[in-house]
């Protein structure tokens, strides 16, 4: 096995295990060892992250040059990661006062 193959082989290991590990984060409710901040309402529904595990399953990493780089391609992921300002349309309170008198 020569260098550039070795290089290859261990980029790929760590890539595996990265992707176990942040897989592991939705479990541990924390970025390895940082906990994520609590939701400011609580829910019976369970952990905001997890109550549909689409975010989870989304996430994929691409190996280019020796980088790993991980993504997903849910428009909501960068927010939950570097956090972000959500704007509340119209059509959005529309929605969210809907299901308020549905569940009266």
């Amino acid at each position: 096995m020569d260098l550039k193959q070795l290089e290859k082989k261990i980029v790929n290991d760590l890539a595996v295990e990265l992707t176990e590990e942040f897989d592991r984060n939705f479990e541990r409710k924390a970025f390895f060892n940082q906990k994520w901040p609590t939701t400011k309402i609580a829910n019976s529904r369970g952990s905001l992250l997890n109550r549909t595990g689409n975010l989870r399953r989304s996430i994929r990493y691409n190996i280019r040059d020796g980088v790993i780089r991980y993504s997903s391609s849910l428009p909501y992921a960068s927010v939950h990661n570097e956090g972000g300002e959500i704007i509340v349309t119209q059509k959005m309170k529309s929605y969210f006062w809907a299901m308020y008198y549905k569940a009266l």
